[in-house]
């Protein structure tokens, strides 16, 4: 006995698929993707500014200090 021909095989599955079962009706939609929340762009920015200029004033109160420790 001969083995089947791998293309009749696939295609023959791809057939038998398409044809789906019967009595299922159409899927139905995907849900809504959900909303997306806004980033907190603004309070990232002030934060970084601040602590750069407390980093920043320290390292200037160090320098003019001088090295005291």
């Amino acid at each position: 006995m001969t083995s089947p021909d791998p293309e009749h095989l696939l295609s023959a599955a791809l057939r038998a698929q398409a044809g789906g079962s019967p009595g299922m009706g159409p899927t139905p939609p995907p849900p809504p993707p959900p909303a997306r929340k806004r980033l907190p762009v603004a309070g990232v920015l002030v934060f970084a500014l601040v602590l750069g200029l407390a980093a920043g004033a320290l390292a200037g109160v160090m320098t003019v200090v001088g090295p005291i420790w």
